[in-house]
């Protein structure tokens, strides 16, 4: 069963150096996991769409809320998909 996972959060660094390292530590750990979506950032916010199995998904997003670069994480959508649209 795949998902599909949309949320929003703040980010507690907004240096270049935090935001490229939370890019790239998401580029190591989500294709491993059967991971695909995206990750935008703009103004101090993320909105990121994350897709894959319920589980890797779900903890993916536990993980996340638990995550001290990201303050008032708000989940948007969460629906079950038939095919994914990233990756």
């Amino acid at each position: 069963m795949l998902v599909r996972l949309l949320y929003a959060s703040r980010a507690v660094d907004t240096s270049a150096a935090a935001i490229e390292a939370i890019l790239t530590q998401s580029r190591q750990h989500n294709p491993g996991c059967g991971i695909t979506g995206i990750l935008c950032y703009g103004g101090g916010v993320f909105l990121q769409a994350i897709e894959g199995g319920r589980s890797a998904v779900n903890d993916l997003y536990g993980h996340i809320q638990r995550d001290p670069r990201h303050k008032n994480v708000e989940l948007l959508h969460y629906e079950e998909i038939a095919e994914r649209r990233f990756g």
